[in-house]
């Protein structure tokens, strides 16, 4: 008769290796899909992160955008004023101190210190405008800080 026994335990340590090698394979698979699920969370994570700061460039690229609009119609407007004629007669008035044909241009001169009886003759001090001249003239120097 034949004896099936050996065959069993071999049968037996085979099953046994075969089970413990499933583990094995089994536990390796899980190993390797939480490293891999691990690197994909990172990259998303790195990724949201440049999302974000793209999003706050974005915001802050929008409001620099729309104050340089706001300066460009603005430099516009002051552009068609530059062209206009209403310009032209102020700068020639104020800045150059023209007069049309037939108008007499006053400019006022302060009285130097000379000219009040002192002995020794000041500098005259030349107002930068127009205003600072005609208030020179009436009230005095103006008083700096």
């Amino acid at each position: 008769m034949l004896d099936y026994r050996p065959r069993i335990e071999v049968d037996s340590v085979t099953a046994n290796q075969l089970s413990t090698g499933k583990v094995m394979l089994q536990r390796w698979a899980v190993a390797v899909t939480v490293v891999a699920a691990v690197l994909l969370a990172l990259g998303f994570n790195s990724r949201l992160t440049a999302i974000r700061q793209m999003r706050q460039d974005e915001a802050r690229l929008k409001q620099a955008v729309a104050t340089e609009e706001t300066r460009q119609a603005g430099l516009k407007s002051y552009l068609d004023y530059i062209r206009s004629e209403s310009y032209v007669e102020h700068w020639a008035r104020v800045d150059a101190r023209m007069a049309k044909t037939g108008e007499v241009a006053v400019i006022p001169v302060a009285p130097t210190a000379g000219q009040l009886g002192s002995n020794s003759p000041a500098p005259a001090k030349v107002p930068a405008t127009i205003l600072d001249e005609w208030w020179a003239l009436f009230f005095g120097e103006p008083s700096t800080p």
